[in-house]
């Protein structure tokens, strides 16, 4: 989503810690009435656009007044050596000093606009584990009370969103949070940025709505940088995210999905679902609004059926206040094109007028079973002769937290002159769905032991452990290839069923599934193969290369080409080897090679280099299950006729063998730099460049996008714990 990544930030003295002199302002939280324009404000200077454009670093008070909610990026973890749990450090190379971006948050608060921190962003890499919710939940009030946020805006991406506990301990630290100030009379406002594919039913985002129901304020998706992923509309057809010619269609129809939980998507009701687009072409990839009157018809037709939404979001403010390839302005074009128009159609109560008390706050509200309700936790009543006449409100009816169902509430406040106003509200005490683990699609061999239960689990919020009570339906017969299907269902002791659907591929191992293919969208379960690998996708994917997404990826490696594991695969063992030269030159005593070598199947592998009397000069042991780039060194090295032996072993014990031979030919005793130099955690690398890691193995920058973390110290190759997600281990 946010294009921090690409950046080479360069966080030293610029950054300080949080101090022990700064206060924040202590008054109470705001929240906005109606209808919200939420813009992000980047703690750090200078971005590069995907167009060449710049965005500048400003200051809160520059921000235009019709962004009414500033979501100040980001909170996460700065250096993963110092823990796991992420907090927030302000960038000084902005112009603010820290007690500066104190008063100007609570100038803004002051004018009525939020100001939330917003959580990850795109290189963020956040593990949090169980037992993290109440150290996270501190830190979020920390920072909270120390700066004056207003809420919280979570903004995981990539594998931050499924990554260790995070889809458990994040919500639940929200509430902690949540429920923290409820007891002060405040509502810390708690928001979303999830990119839209991972909202379909059953997607990547649900658990942590679903975890948050009766606590989140709104959803503020990304539907940009998805390309062509969209929606299929019956009698439409398929409309992609990044169609320009269908952008009043897509937003329409994808907005209509989402508010009523149809088209395969998770139901976000219409006044929480805030419509999130790019300030401009450099801010994302795909999914700018050239028109703004197609946003405007599609918004004029879902409020023509009473679903308005609540507004829109933007990747971001500075954007919005930078400029292009060229050096030209982009002038806030977004906010004048949406403030105006957003903030015109704002469902905010109508003021005061002579005649009855008027409230506010009164609206339909969830509570999680057992927990604490007060029924005058922001609600207000104002007339227009008496003001505030919050202190006389008299409610009527009751909510029992300990029972699920809907209950009533009716609120009434009467004026000097006997004007009596009278409100209803609904207020639903629900219970939190079970939830079951490891139902994951799989492959196994023909006549292979398969135990149903293996790895399910099932919990439960209030019931606990629920393992035992799940039932399985459906059969598999390892002795019949086929794909068979399982349901998998558990209830909890408030009468709430969960119930997940499992493919299981018996195979004979002689075509176990199709080829990956870039152009493919793949969904949860779908199993492909590529490089000899059977990989199984977690959850939607497009163009994500099985074998380079990471032990958190959206690839989970099945086993093998055969399918399964004990029994001799269908296809032969073979092995080749690639970029090995037909001569090299001795360089101040050495020889260096770069051999790439390929298996169509798991093997152990030794690869030596014999000189032309058979003795050994070089040897390397190791295990590849598709392909590996070897650097291999020839030390003291003489002119004269070397060979090259690769054997490899299958899991069944077969050898292969693969010889070649090469000359060495005498050369200078010059002493150039090495080919491959170290990793300098201090440099500037671009895609495709080689180092040398922490480790001795030698490691390549990935291709853009992922090319912009090759530079942060966080990625360092070898040594730290994400270097996957911008170098690939050669």
């Amino acid at each position: 989503m946010f294009k921090q990544k690409f950046l080479k930030i360069a966080f030293s003295a610029a950054i300080i810690a949080i101090g022990a002199t700064a206060q924040a302002n202590s008054a109470a939280m705001v929240n906005p009435a109606g209808s919200v324009v939420v813009g992000y404000w980047h703690n750090w200077c200078d971005g590069g656009g995907y167009q060449g454009g710049n965005a500048p670093c400003v200051t809160l008070d520059a921000i235009d007044p019709m962004y009414n909610v500033v979501n100040v990026a980001f909170m996460k973890v700065f250096n993963t050596s110092a823990g796991r749990i992420p907090t927030f450090q302000l960038d000084l190379s902005i112009g603010l000093s820290e007690q500066q971006f104190i008063d100007q948050i609570s100038e803004l608060n002051g004018e009525g606009r939020s100001v939330l921190i917003a959580l990850g962003g795109a290189d963020a890499h956040i593990e949090l584990r169980a037992g993290d919710e109440q150290p996270f939940a501190d830190e979020i009030i920390r920072l909270t009370d120390r700066y004056g946020f207003d809420g919280l805006d979570i903004d995981l991406e990539q594998a931050a969103i499924t990554a260790a506990d995070n889809q458990i301990v994040i919500p639940a630290a929200l509430r902690i949070v949540k429920d923290h100030y409820r007891a002060q009379g405040k509502n810390f406002l708690i928001t979303m940025a999830p990119e839209f594919p991972y909202l379909t039913t059953g997607g990547r985002y649900v658990p942590y709505i679903e975890h948050l129901e009766g606590y989140y304020d709104w959803i503020n998706p990304q539907f940009y940088n998805q390309g062509g992923d969209g929606i299929w509309v019956e009698g439409v057809g398929w409309i992609a995210q990044n169609n320009d010619a269908l952008k009043e269609e897509f937003i329409y129809y994808i907005s209509d999905a989402l508010v009523n939980g149809t088209r395969g998507f998770h139901k976000i009701p219409h006044d929480k679902l805030v419509f999130g687009i790019p300030s401009n072409n450099d801010a994302a990839a795909t999914g700018f609004v050239r028109d703004p009157q197609k946003l405007y018809n599609a918004f004029g037709r879902l409020n023509s059926q009473g679903q308005g939404l609540r507004g829109v979001m933007t990747w971001s403010i500075n954007w919005d206040m930078g400029t292009d390839a060229s050096g030209n302005l982009y002038n806030e074009q977004f906010i004048k094109d949406y403030g105006p128009f957003i903030h015109s159609h704002s469902p905010t109560p109508p003021p005061p007028v002579e005649g009855k008390p008027v409230f506010k706050g009164v609206q339909n509200a969830r509570t999680l079973q057992g927990r604490l309700f007060d029924a005058l936790a922001g609600v207000s009543v104002r007339d227009f002769e008496d003001g505030d006449l919050t202190g006389i409100i008299r409610v009527d009816g009751y909510v029992d937290t300990h029972t699920i169902g809907t209950y009533a509430l009716t609120y009434h406040a009467t004026d000097s002159d006997n004007n009596t106003t009278s409100v209803v509200r609904s207020v639903e005490v629900y219970s939190l769905k079970p939830e079951l683990l490891g139902v994951a699609s799989t492959i196994i061999l023909l006549n292979t032991p398969f135990d149903a239960m293996s790895g399910i689990t099932a919990s439960d919020a209030e019931d606990g452990d629920l393992t035992a009570a799940v039932q399985v339906s459906g059969f598999v017969n390892t002795a019949i290839a086929g794909v068979y299907t399982l349901t998998y269902s558990v209830t909890d002791s408030a009468g709430q069923t969960v119930t997940a659907e499992r493919k299981v591929t018996v195979s004979d191992g002689s075509s176990c599934a199709s080829p990956w293919k870039s152009n493919v969208t793949y969904v949860q379960g779908d199993a492909v193969s590529h490089s000899g690998i059977q990989w199984v996708a977690g959850w939607w994917t497009r163009g994500e290369e099985p074998g380079t997404t990471g032990e958190w990826g959206v690839w989970r490696e099945v086993t093998d080409s055969s399918c399964g594991s004990g029994n001799e695969p269908a296809s032969d063992a073979e092995i080749s080897v690639s970029a090995v030269a037909a001569e090299y030159t001795v360089d101040n005593g050495r020889v260096n090679l770069s051999v790439h070598v390929a298996v169509n199947q798991t093997m152990d592998l030794e690869v030596r280099i014999t000189d032309q009397g058979g003795t050994a000069v070089s040897n390397h042991n190791l295990s590849v299950a598709s392909t590996a780039h070897l650097p291999l060194i020839i030390n003291n090295a003489e002119a004269g006729l070397y060979t090259l032996e690769v054997t490899g072993t299958t899991a069944t014990g077969k050898t292969i063998n693969y010889n070649t031979s090469f000359v060495v030919k005498a050369g200078g005793d010059t002493s150039p730099p090495g080919e491959y130099p170290l990793y300098d955690r201090n440099a500037s690398y671009t895609a495709g460049e080689i180092v040398t890691g922490s480790d001795s193995a030698l490691y390549q920058c990935k291709p853009w996008p992922y090319s912009g973390w090759c530079s942060n110290a966080v990625y360092a190759p070898g040594s730290s714990m994400h270097w996957q997600d911008a170098w690939t281990k050669l």
